[in-house]
């Protein structure tokens, strides 16, 4: 029992102190942190691994202090996929932006990485939890990832032809709606899919490349 006058200690939460009365900044630091966390945990053990008190094990913390961020494991998956959605965003911007370093066949490996990579774990959050309807649509297309993902291996050509690294008569809109379309399928089509390896991916992608570089 606290007496009068004592102090209660402060709690430390995934690496975040947490005071008995949080602030607006500590409260939004515990919020980024508690994100970060869940994240790692998905992505080291899959979107299943994901629950409550696994995170607040991860994390170091009770498992009420949690849910005083997260009412519910429904609004940490949704936080933890609507980052997941501007990381998305932000990386694929970066791809566009490498036009005319590397090679080809590293750039849109690179964005078979991104979508295929340890991300897509974080993305199968999303299926069939029951949060309010429409909010992962809502959450994708104010991150820019909706505009961001048909377009990027599109601009990214586009950029590459620009700078003379692709062949003139190469079609950025065709090559960008195949190669995203391939990889798109890989990331929902789920492991039932006869899907080769992101390796094998990579390869095909580099093949293609050899393909666009010498503008046949």
């Amino acid at each position: 029992m606290i007496g009068f006058g004592a102090t209660m200690q402060p709690q430390h939460c995934g690496g975040v102190i947490a005071p008995a009365r949080r602030g607006a900044a500590a409260t939004a630091a515990l919020h980024a942190s508690m994100i970060d966390h869940a994240a790692r945990l998905v992505r080291r053990d899959g979107a299943d691994a994901l629950t409550m008190r696994a995170l607040a094990h991860e994390v170091g913390c009770s498992l009420g202090m949690l849910y005083k961020i997260f009412d519910s494991r429904e609004a940490l998956i949704f936080a933890v996929v609507d980052r997941q959605f501007q990381d998305l965003t932000t990386s694929l911007e970066e791809i566009v932006a490498q036009a005319g370093t590397g090679t080809v066949a590293e750039n849109l490996g690179r964005f078979a990485d991104v979508l295929l990579g340890p991300a897509a774990e974080v993305i199968k959050l999303a299926a069939g939890v029951p949060v309010q309807e429409g909010g992962f649509h809502d959450s994708a297309l104010g991150s820019g990832f909706v505009d961001a993902l048909p377009t990027t291996v599109t601009r990214y050509i586009a950029a590459e032809k620009r700078l003379d690294r692709i062949g003139a008569r190469v079609d950025e809109h065709a090559i960008g709606f195949l190669v995203t379309g391939a990889v798109h399928n890989l990331l929902v089509s789920g492991e039932a899919y006869p899907r080769p390896s992101l390796s094998e991916v990579r390869e095909l992608l580099g093949a293609l490349a050899e393909i666009l570089v010498d503008g046949s």
